[in-house]
């Protein structure tokens, strides 16, 4: 990715433009991974969630058509899905986001909602879509450009991405404008440009909102990527005191807590995001920590139930392809039925992270040149990713690229020596049989 001329003085002018906000006393709220929560305009007292669908479920009892309605529903339905980690809400905002196109098809409240549960969905293409048409009724908001940034970002396309994130900060500079140029900036390798871009995320944000506790679990990962482990549970403990119990803060302290070796303590964190949260994710990393115990059963059942939430991910329409296919990867040698999933997942998601999984599946499967070559093609951002680095390394030992595999192992490590509890070891121990 070639950062354009203003994406590389990004860091810079969201300084300035963070001092322009303080000083008049502006307070704004909210994903990167995830799109970020969406910062709400200034009001009194917002109602809740639940609040949102009760209102316009009413109103809908008294006026079936009502656009307004619907669109509140739909947005309402995709913030319980967030919160709640339940995918039948997603259906069910798309249920009301159709409905609401169908009485009024430039209805851009209803296309962004779609926009944004495709992105949920990993429907990249079809967020980039609904992007343009929003765009196209009503080109000065800034919520459709937030979708395209995303969407283009995860198809690959950098420079069309870079520039709608540069577009989104210009607009507004808030916590989702802040995020985005985050994970851009991660994303070339500028590791310490995207941790103060995302103290600003959490500067902007509303003191112990769901969007600002995001922002700062999302920085305390950006400081364990980097091997600050003091200064990711630093975050995490932050995050969980401003809002006790949050899955994310908790998952969050989890995974800082494994990294230290303190298993026991991140196996009893993890159920409980899970139970809170019930994402894949969780269970995948609790497998690894149960593993790292000896516990081979349980891990066993967190894959299962990983793959079970997948499912229902799947079921209410999202696509999981790229996940299970590293998930499958990781757990045992892929079959040709496993790479050709992998080869239409990264199809569909052609970014470095779509040639970091193919290029693991197929160096767990044996074939060692093709795996190198995608996984050298995930790095050509410049990433410093310690887990890609050691897929990269791993594919070039497997290639026979001796050197090429020291080097990237070696970083990997350098980077952050516990980057995973279960690959680490084995990271060490290769570098070692390397010489």
């Amino acid at each position: 990715m070639t950062l354009s001329p203003r994406i590389s003085g990004l860091l810079a002018a969201a300084l300035a433009a963070l001092v322009v906000f303080g000083a008049t006393a502006l307070v704004l709220s909210r994903t990167r991974g995830e799109a970020p929560p969406a910062a709400p305009a200034a009001a009194p007292a917002p109602r809740t969630t639940d609040g949102t669908i009760a209102a316009a479920q009413a109103r809908l009892a008294e006026e079936p058509g009502d656009v307004r309605a619907l669109t509140a529903l739909a947005g309402a339905s995709l913030d319980k899905a967030r919160q709640t980690g339940d995918p039948t809400w997603n259906t069910r905002a798309e249920e009301a986001a159709r409905s609401a196109l169908a009485r009024d098809p430039r209805s851009f409240e209803a296309m962004d909602a779609l926009g944004t549960l495709a992105l949920t969905r990993h429907r990249f293409a079809d967020a980039l879509d609904w992007s343009r048409r929003s765009l196209a009724v009503a080109p000065s908001r800034v919520a459709p450009i937030g979708i395209q940034a995303d969407a283009l970002i995860e198809l690959g396309r950098y420079e069309a991405g870079v520039a709608a994130i540069q577009r989104r900060l210009d607009l507004r500079p808030d916590l989702p404008a802040y995020s985005r140029a985050s994970y851009a900036l991660e994303l070339r390798g500028d590791r310490a440009g995207a941790i103060s871009l995302m103290e600003l995320a959490v500067g902007a944000g509303v003191p112990g909102s769901e969007a600002q506790t995001w922002a700062r679990v999302q920085l305390g990962l950006l400081r364990a990527g980097g091997g600050d482990l003091d200064g990711a549970e630093r975050e995490m403990l932050t995050a969980l005191a401003a809002l006790p119990g949050d899955a994310r803060a908790t998952a969050g302290l989890a995974h800082v807590l494994a990294s230290r070796g303190r298993l026991e303590h991140a196996a009893t964190l993890y159920s409980q995001a899970i139970d809170r949260l019930p994402l894949p994710e969780y269970p995948a990393a609790l497998a690894d920590v149960h593993r790292a115990l000896g516990r081979d059963a349980a891990a066993r059942d967190d894959l299962a139930l990983a793959a079970a939430m997948q499912d229902l991910l799947a079921a209410n329409g999202s696509v999981v392809d790229l996940d299970f296919s590293l998930q499958n990867a990781d757990a045992r040698r892929p079959g040709a039925a496993d790479i050709a999933a992998a080869r239409a997942a990264r199809e569909a998601r052609p970014g470095v992270i779509g040639d970091q999984v193919l290029g693991w599946v197929l160096t767990r499967a044996g074939r060692c040149a093709e795996g190198d070559r995608f996984a050298t093609r995930s790095l050509r951002l410049g990433t410093r990713d310690a887990l890609m680095l050691f897929h990269a390394g791993m594919a070039a030992s497997c290639a026979g690229r001796t050197d090429a595999a020291r080097e990237r192992l070696s970083q990997a490590l350098a980077l952050n020596p516990a980057f995973s509890v279960r690959w680490a070891p084995v990271a060490r121990a290769e570098l070692a049989g390397l010489g």
